[in-house]
């Protein structure tokens, strides 16, 4: 299968139009999905309009947009399409079909760039359910890892990644609020660019986490991620956020094979507060060595922030606080207050928590993780600090087996989701820009056959410098050349 690059190209150049490629990955959908379940409402026939609508268009003498005709997936999660649906991974919303009324800044940017919807992918009941970084719920049950279905494809955006590993897309839509572009990049062998804050805009919604999620796309190759992210980017009027630098005057698509120069890069590959699984740790060495052979001036370091997680205390009263108002606001829809047997039970715990924060106390949480922010961002320059970029695991462990981060008590269930992303939130809350990649050596598989990640993070604003090491990854050590278990 063509990556999205080239795929878009063939389509731009005439090789072929947009109701075959469309076509096409239905086709794939139809024969690999029932086996990982990564799309969840499938829409078909509206991406056969779609497809034929701007086929007709095209030939009039149309404009043809950089996504031209590409089928993409998008996330049951926030991502506003008028008349898709918007169930949010909830029985209750799925009963009443509940679509979205409006548009917002995401879907609009990528179908106004071409892009063309199937269907909407798995992600947990409002991005909480039992477990936010698990891709199951009790409305439409677990999605499988194309590489070993016995294994989740993780998540909040597990969904989208199981749909691009397996080949369905080559681009998907995700967001990430506490790792979850870069969790499913990893467990998935894909490339996961979570953005710097304020370079997608979250219209109509407003900060989104207090600012610490964001939306995004994951990709298989780094210019299908620098390419997704170019057509996302951009401000809408009233945005609380923009991003600290413009991106370069040729976009990302231009930064993807020059050469960063001789970067300082600090390596973290363990953390005081969390075991992390020895092949995590392993990958993230081995990453190093191929950022030393490649003439960067590599060495331990970690900003010394990071190495408490006490930050998350108050990160989880701004996303159980989020919840609470993001249900509330939907009660006109329900008709009445949300009761427990509308919900799983995850999210109704976290619902009742968060009703219960104080605006005094959601304030003081904010203010300390506005310290915490300055404190972590001032390690990288410009900001202060001495380093370039800094890498480290993407996950604490490799991806479990499906059920284990949502079967258990609610003391199990938060230790195991604490072992999977103890080097993420931190950048939620600061809003920098960091990327998943995957490894095409042996330390960038798990011995149960699934991929591992490594993550690098830099200064906000500095996507450039992302999308330049990582692709000196995928030359130095390419990864197209594996498939998974379950692939189109």
């Amino acid at each position: 299968m063509n990556d999205a690059t080239a795929l878009a190209e063939r389509i731009r150049l005439g090789e072929l139009d947009a109701v075959t490629a469309v076509e096409a990955a239905i086709a794939r959908c139809e024969e690999v999905n029932p086996a990982i379940n990564a799309v969840v409402e499938p829409a078909f026939d509206a991406a056969r309009q779609r497809a034929a609508q701007l086929d007709a268009e095209r030939a009039a003498g149309g404009a043809v947009g950089p996504l031209f005709g590409l089928p993409i997936m998008m996330k049951d999660l926030f991502c506003h399409a008028v008349g898709e649906t918007a169930y949010h991974g909830n029985r209750r919303l799925a009963e009443l079909d509940h679509r979205y009324s409006q548009t917002g800044s995401v879907a609009r940017r990528l179908y106004g760039a071409g892009a063309i919807s199937i269907g909407r992918t798995q992600s947990p009941e409002f991005g909480s359910g039992q477990c936010p970084a698990a891709s199951e719920t009790a409305l439409y049950g677990p999605t499988r890892n194309p590489w070993n279905t016995d294994h989740s494809p993780l998540g909040s955006s597990g969904g989208s990644a199981a749909a691009v590993a397996a080949g369905i897309v080559s681009i998907a839509q995700g967001g990430d609020g506490g790792g979850s572009i870069r969790i499913p990049a990893s467990a998935n062998g894909l490339v996961g660019l979570k953005p710097s804050r304020g370079r997608v805009s979250a219209a109509p919604d407003g900060e989104m986490w207090a600012g610490g999620a964001i939306e995004g796309a994951l990709a298989a190759t780094v210019r299908d991620a620098a390419l997704a992210l170019d057509v996302l980017s951009g401000n809408d009027p009233g945005d609380p956020y923009v991003a600290a630098l413009p991106l370069p005057d040729r976009g990302l698509v231009g930064q993807v094979g020059l050469h960063p120069g001789q970067l300082r890069i600090g390596v973290c590959a363990t953390l005081p507060f969390a075991d992390i699984d020895p092949a995590c740790v392993g990958a993230a060495q081995a990453a190093a060595g191929l950022l030393d052979s490649l003439g960067h001036r590599v060495e331990t370091a970690c900003p010394e922030v990071m190495t408490s997680n006490d930050y998350m205390y108050d990160y989880i009263r701004v996303i159980r606080a989020s919840l609470t108002s993001a249900l509330r606001s939907l009660e006109p829809v329900l008709g009445r207050p949300w009761t427990a047997d509308d919900v799983e039970v995850g999210t109704w715990i976290n619902y009742q928590r968060g009703a219960k924060i104080s605006a005094a106390d959601f304030i003081a949480s904010r203010e300390r993780l506005h310290r915490f922010t300055r404190q972590l961002a001032s390690w990288w320059r410009p900001s202060g600090g001495e380093f370039d970029l800094l890498l480290t695991p993407t996950l604490g462990v490799t991806p479990p087996h499906v059920g284990h981060l949502v079967d258990g008590d609610e003391r199990t269930l938060t230790s195991r989701l604490a072992a999977v992303t103890p080097f993420l939130p931190q950048f939620n809350v600061s809003g920098q820009p960091a990327v998943s990649v995957p490894l095409g050596i042996v330390e960038g598989m798990s011995a149960d056959g699934l991929p591992i990640g490594v993550q690098l993070v830099a200064a906000p604003g500095r996507e450039d410098l992302l999308v330049q090491v990582a692709a000196q990854f995928e030359q130095t050590a390419p990864w197209s050349h594996r498939r998974p278990a379950v692939t189109a």
